[in-house]
């Protein structure tokens, strides 16, 4: 009886003075076991633990779980064969976190060692109140019951058939995000070691989580895109039901997510977009007669406004993306389609703030839509974003313009960062173009392509290179004249037809610029570079007609012809760099 009490005393004095925790520190890879306080009455009774920690350190993780107090049973003869076997754990106050870090790699085991293996089962924690993800965090109280097992470089498995929380709230970077109502959980992580890879999560993650949650208002955004975005959102609380369902990292049929909200503000550059929003996407069996997947992102209705508060409303704007499963394969290929109800005519007056130095619209009307479709058709047309004027009237310098545009906006590649959006393949339409300059314009029409476009928000700049295929040279006879009399070398622009054109041009608040201006007929070539403000010009242009060439220096109110050397005069105009 005396051998067994200072048995007991001596196990208790050990796991209290460290000793258990330093033999398993030498035995596991970057794993610690560490606790504050125990006792345990062996061998019947159960072990007790206060302020428990497990920590573990990856080369690309650190990861740590404390619980504040912690009951259950242990054997110590598993202990001899490296073995930590624990079970009927049951915990109060824990908590969990993660945050990137780097770390040397493990060094390989040495040959005939044996790794440790920690086996946690029927593990239930009740009040788990933190589960820190780095800048993610959850903070309230949720109820986990699972089990663990860790073989050294070997496996990961983490299975939790039962996560509950009954509320708690989702903070990023310490600002509460969203209020969880309800959630429930099932999951199993099951991680192989790679080795130089350490665990292997692409295909470790199963199971489902069902939750109700209250989104707060969306300004928290605002400090992840700084203080200089030119981007800013205001508003948009709501609500989300969802029901995810994942297999071995694929999400699986059943998923759904359903959220709606109030009305979103968001404001880009001089430009203002106030909305109510609905989200909708759910994966459903394959099918091989059409998609499995669906999200629909809607915002009805859409009140544009801009510079001045003048605007206008989009009955709808939605967002459709289909998916189907690649054969063979985990992942999906996604089918955008956008749709854009045609919406009221916005008075193009709106931009005379940024437009005005290239071209003064003195009236005319916009409207903006998707592709339409016949009523009741299924079939989704190609994705993009129309624009049509009616007669636009306005002003460069002391000519009068009138003209009417089109421009299509190719969806697919849209691209957006804090910055500027990408608008390449938007394609420009000019139709009836007509001017009373000393030269004027009679009904001209013209198509360019912009195959590379970005517009900056802020300040607001379109940069786009073009290219067009001109049927006569009407714009160029225009530009090179400030007179009614053409000079001779020049006359027979006006008989030239089918014409190519390129470049690049910049329009800003100061005006418009062209660079790199090369266009190309039969028998005709041209080459330079030029700035337009208020209807003056400025450059040089290099021109070929026949066997003739001349270089044309633009200068507000008269241009140059320089006949003598033109190629060495043009060549010593320095072309100046986009503003």
């Amino acid at each position: 009886m005396a051998a067994f009490v200072v048995l007991e005393v001596l196990l208790n004095v050990a796991l209290n003075v460290g000793v258990v925790q330093a033999i398993m520190r030498r035995g596991t890879d970057r794993v610690v076991l560490s606790w504050q306080r125990a006792w345990w009455l062996w061998p019947m009774g159960r072990l007790h633990l206060r302020d428990f920690t497990l920590t573990k350190q990856d080369p690309d993780l650190w990861w740590k779980v404390e619980v504040e107090s912690l009951s259950a049973r242990i054997s110590l003869a598993s202990l001899l064969s490296n073995h930590v076997d624990v079970k009927a754990i049951d915990g109060h106050g824990a908590s969990f976190q993660l945050e990137p870090s780097s770390a040397p790699e493990e060094p390989p085991s040495e040959p005939g060692s044996r790794p440790w293996e920690i086996e946690l089962r029927d593990v239930t924690l009740h009040e788990v109140r933190v589960l820190d993800f780095s800048r993610v965090r959850f903070a309230g109280s949720l109820d986990v019951t699972g089990s663990l097992h860790l073989k050294s470089r070997e496996q990961l498995l983490v299975d939790l058939p039962s996560v509950r929380v009954e509320q708690g709230f989702v903070e990023v970077d310490a600002k509460k995000v969203a209020r969880l109502e309800t959630l429930t959980a099932r999951a199993v992580l099951d991680a192989p070691f790679r080795d130089g890879q350490g665990y292997d999560l692409s295909q470790a993650l199963s199971g489902q989580v069902q939750a109700k949650v209250e989104l707060f208002p969306l300004d928290w955004i605002n400090e992840q895109l700084g203080a200089s975005a030119p981007l800013s959102l205001r508003g948009g609380a709501g609500r989300v039901d969802l029901d995810v369902r994942m297999q071995k990292g694929a999400l699986e049929a059943g998923s759904k997510v359903d959220a709606q909200g109030a009305e979103l503000d968001l404001r880009a550059g001089p430009m203002r977009a106030r909305a109510p929003w609905s989200l909708q996407a759910s994966l459903e069996p394959e099918r091989p007669e059409g998609p499995s997947g669906q999200v629909a992102v809607v915002f009805a209705p859409v009140r544009l406004t801009g510079p001045g508060g003048k605007g206008v409303e989009v009955p709808e704007v939605a967002l459709f993306v289909f998916a189907r499963r690649r054969p063979g394969d985990r992942g999906f290929d996604l089918e955008p389609d956008l749709r854009v109800a045609k919406s009221q005519p916005l008075d193009l007056r709106v931009i005379n703030p940024w437009l005005e130095q290239t071209l003064e619209i003195d009236s005319g009307h916009v409207t903006v839509r998707s592709e339409e479709r016949p009523k009741g058709s299924k079939a989704r047309g190609p994705l993009s974003l129309r624009m049509d004027t009616d007669l636009v009237s306005g002003s460069m310098g002391k000519h009068k313009v009138l003209l009417r545009a089109e421009v299509e906006v190719d969806a697919r590649h849209l691209s957006a960062d804090l910055t500027e959006l990408g608008l390449a393949g938007t394609t420009l339409r000019l139709s009836k173009v007509s001017t009373n300059g000393p030269v004027p314009i009679r009904a001209w029409s013209g198509v360019f392509t912009l195959p590379r476009a970005s517009l900056s928000l802020s300040p607001t700049v379109l940069s786009a290179r073009f290219a067009s295929h001109l049927t006569d040279t009407q714009p160029l006879v225009a530009l090179l004249t400030t007179s009614k009399g053409l000079p001779s070398f020049l006359t027979s622009l006006l008989n030239i037809r089918e014409v190519d054109v390129t470049g690049q041009v910049r329009i800003d608040e100061r005006g418009l610029q062209v660079r790199e201006l090369k266009a190309k007929g039969q028998g005709f070539s041209l080459e330079g570079h030029l700035d337009l403000v208020r209807g003056d010009i400025t450059g040089a242009l290099l021109t070929t007609i026949g066997a003739v060439t001349g270089a044309v220096e633009l200068r507000p109110g008269h241009n140059n012809l320089h006949l003598v050397e033109p190629k060495r005069w043009f060549d010593a105009q320095k072309t100046p760099p986009f503003r």
